[in-house]
């Protein structure tokens, strides 16, 4: 009856719209199966699109020479290449090659931009719409929609030369200056540029000078049929964990980026466990702070109260989330004009029924109420880190009441469902306009 109710609410404004030939480019291949968020966020998106009747065919470059263009991911098919397959292009991208190294110049993609230029001309062809995740250095899908007349969507969902310069690993010199070009050019070739938050929107305004008309802010979704309270599962999950009904279960599921604040939550759990010693946190992910967050753990002394299971594709790690009593979203404080991301975490926990504590910052303050369908602490403050865990471990009405206000919330604002028919309506805008404008030109 929940799934029914749920299915009614969610799908009763969707409709099925004109279907659309739809070339999917993504900024590398990769296959179905990793552990790349990114990646993760584009294949959710496909997939939606395809299960609202679209025809997608993935682009993607699989190396600096060749290019996949393919409809289904797990079977890739090189794309044909014509004038970057002669002889000629060849050597005079060996000998280019060669004088930039006895030049000290980096490595520009300038050849490897080219391919997929040629590529792009060949398997573009016919489609209807052409959207690509932007990648640094990558200008090949653009130039082709350019000299093609495809309306071109970008995907802009993060500035990877400012994430570049947060992680320690700053771009300077030529390389910044052709990165830079390339963005532009890109953006300049959008007829829309899709971001996750306002304020992505208002860095693509200020950073990048792109018209407010041509940018659409699309937050992450989630899938409320996979994401949702598992009832039925929840004695078998902490059986299988180890944990009693009773125990009180903390989960964190991500990525282990820099900004995420894993060791706050660390440090409070340390807090907690005076006053409730049968507490476990239940970290869930894999990343590049993974390995110093387990030392840090073992330094404080968590021992067992305290798991990390690695990395677990969404079909596993959703039980958990399920089964949790309260699910965590912790991040470092940041200025807000940097914090623009939509971390899809939060979206996941909301749909669960799980109450969720998470950091005040960016798009999470707009989609969390502090007290309505979670609780919100200020980045940095581990003491209100402790005193939201110890409120809720303490509160289990009130848990409860948070995880339900948050479900319904998720399904009738965050769905992949709504996100989708969204975007449909970007598209046919897109084209409604090209199509208007092909029509003034023939008078």
């Amino acid at each position: 009856m929940l799934i029914e109710q749920m299915e009614g609410v969610v799908r009763q404004d969707v409709q099925r719209r004109t279907e659309l030939r739809i070339a999917y480019c993504l900024p590398q291949y990769k296959q179905p199966g990793n552990n790349d968020t990114s990646y993760l966020q584009q294949m959710l998106i496909a997939g939606q699109l395809r299960n609202a009747g679209h025809h997608l065919t993935f682009v993607a470059p699989a190396n600096l020479i060749d290019v996949i263009c393919t409809k289904d991911l797990r079977i890739p098919v090189l794309a044909r290449r014509t004038w970057s397959r002669s002889a000629w292009f060849e050597f005079s991208s060996r000998a280019v090659w060669r004088v930039q190294r006895c030049l000290g110049i980096p490595f520009l993609n300038v050849f490897s931009n080219y391919r997929l230029l040629d590529a792009c001309m060949q398997c573009l062809p016919g489609h209807d719409i052409v959207q690509e995740r932007n990648g640094l250095y990558k200008a090949g899908v653009a130039m082709a929609c350019r000299r093609l007349g495809l309306p071109y969507i970008l995907f802009f969902d993060g500035d990877d030369i400012f994430e570049h310069a947060y992680a320690g690993q700053p771009i300077t010199g030529i390389l910044r200056r052709r990165a830079v070009q390339i963005i532009r050019y890109n953006l300049a070739t959008a007829e829309r540029v899709i971001c996750v938050s306002e304020t992505a929107r208002t860095h693509l305004r200020k950073v990048w000078q792109v018209p407010a008309e041509r940018i659409e802010v699309f937050p992450n979704a989630v899938d409320v049929y996979l994401h949702r309270p598992y009832p039925e599962r929840r004695a078998t999950t902490r059986q299988t964990l180890g944990i009693g009904d009773d125990d009180p279960l903390v989960i964190f599921v991500g990525s282990f980026y820099p900004w995420q604040d894993v060791q706050a939550l660390l440090d409070a759990l340390t807090a907690v466990l005076k006053e409730s010693p049968r507490v476990h946190l239940l970290l869930v992910g894999d990343g590049q702070q993974a390995a110093a967050m387990r030392h840090y753990a073992a330094e404080l002394g968590l021992g067992p109260s305290v798991r990390f299971t690695g990395f677990l594709p969404q079909s596993e790690a959703a039980p958990l989330v399920g089964a949790a009593d309260i699910a965590v979203a912790p991040y470092k404080s940041m200025r807000p004009e940097l914090f623009y991301g939509s971390p899809m975490k939060v979206f996941e926990y909301m749909a669960s029924g799980t109450a969720v504590i998470a950091t005040a910052q960016g798009q999470i303050s707009e989609v969390i109420e502090d007290g309505v369908n979670g609780i919100l602490v200020p980045p940095g403050d581990t003491a209100a880190w402790v005193a939201a865990i110890k409120k809720l471990i303490g509160d289990p009405s009130t848990r409860e009441q948070l995880g339900r206000q948050a479900r319904q919330d998720a399904i009738e604002r965050h769905s992949w469902d709504h996100y989708t028919a969204r975007l449909e309506k970007v598209y046919e805008s897109v084209l409604k306009r090209r199509h208007d404008r092909l029509a003034r030109a023939s008078y």
